[in-house]
């Protein structure tokens, strides 16, 4: 049977993310994830003889255009129990969730799958691929990386980071501050600065308190890019360290004036505050962050993250990769 979601069914849902993707996922992490990242979401379910072999849902997400307000779905958690595959499951929650989708009038419905999972929706849903989205890194720290690959380089691994410190930017106008409880500033920094960009989630204060703010099991460090004072940004970061002991920086978000030099140099401030080895960010080709992440130290390093969409509006102005403005912030797992 496909059916919508009904109270309780959280439980049989993440014992099947756990059979299918091997993660374990918690109670508050479902509630965060569904309930309200970053505000809700529509789930179908199959479910045969009272167990849940099958899931597929969108998280709803309000976005922003010149001005035009939208609804868009992300995607998420299409999966089947393998012991079930191969009797049509999969096609059909894909339906009903397109299904959901006109009936709630979404007007976009976009999400990041694998290959697999890509070519079904393509098919299935009429989607369209966009493209992949290029995936940024800087190296502040190059003995960390060599050593965590090459266990002799240990013993050079602080003299060459040292030398290597020499070509980290030591200057920017910006300086970071925690933003805290300033939600308003965020609030501000996105009123002022969102008819820069194309198309985006929409990034206000509750957005930023829900999405990053509220995450019961990642700890998001949100900062204000400031200059004499006043604040020109914000970024928000996410720092974690590998079973290799390499330390990563993610820049999940960073939001204020789309201007190639301006962010230039907010990539620049970011480099030299954060401790980490390495950072990694993403940019939309050819748009000033693509151009300004090149600019501050920091290389394509490849692009592993198809894009596609299924356009509900028949307008075709969402149709190519630069008509988004997207982020790690863009995508649940981040």
């Amino acid at each position: 049977m496909i059916r919508l979601y009904q109270p309780g069914d959280e439980i049989g849902i993440n014992a099947l993310y756990e059979k299918v993707f091997g993660k374990k996922r918690s109670l508050a992490e479902w509630q965060w994830k569904f309930e309200s990242f970053p505000e809700s979401a529509t789930i179908v379910v199959s479910e045969e003889d009272g167990f849940i072999n099958g899931h597929a849902a969108f998280l709803k997400v309000t976005a922003r255009h010149q001005g035009t307000e939208l609804l868009l779905g992300e995607r998420v958690d299409i999966m089947v129990d393998p012991d079930f595959q191969g009797r049509g499951i999969y096609k059909q929650i894909v339906s009903r969730m397109i299904q959901e989708c006109e009936a709630e009038e979404l007007d976009i419905l976009y999400g990041f799958p694998a290959e697999t999972a890509k070519q079904v929706f393509m098919k299935i849903a009429g989607g369209k691929d966009l493209g992949n989205v290029p995936r940024f890194l800087a190296v502040n720290k190059p003995g960390a990386l060599l050593a965590s690959k090459v266990g002799k380089l240990r013993a050079i691994q602080s003299p060459l980071d040292k030398v290597f410190s020499i070509s980290v930017p030591k200057k920017s106008t910006h300086q970071l501050r925690e933003l805290g409880d300033r939600l308003s500033v965020a609030e501000m920094l996105y009123n002022r600065f969102e008819n820069q960009y194309p198309l985006h989630a929409k990034r206000n204060g509750g957005y930023i308190q829900r999405r990053f703010l509220d995450h019961p099991t990642k700890n998001y460090q949100v900062y204000t890019l400031e200059q004499n004072g006043y604040a020109e940004g914000y970024c928000v970061l996410h720092e974690e360290t590998k079973a290799n002991g390499v330390t990563f920086t993610t820049i999940v978000d960073l939001f204020g004036p789309n201007d190639e030099a301006i962010i230039a140099d907010q990539l620049k401030a970011i480099r030299r505050f954060t401790k980490a080895d390495a950072l990694n960010c993403w940019a939309v080709p050819d748009s000033p962050r693509y151009r300004a992440l090149k600019k501050a130290g920091f290389f394509h390093i490849n692009s592993p993250m198809p894009f596609v969409i299924k356009d509900f509006t028949g307008t075709g102005s969402y149709d190519e990769l630069a008509d988004w403005h997207l982020s790690q912030s863009d995508v649940d797992s981040y």
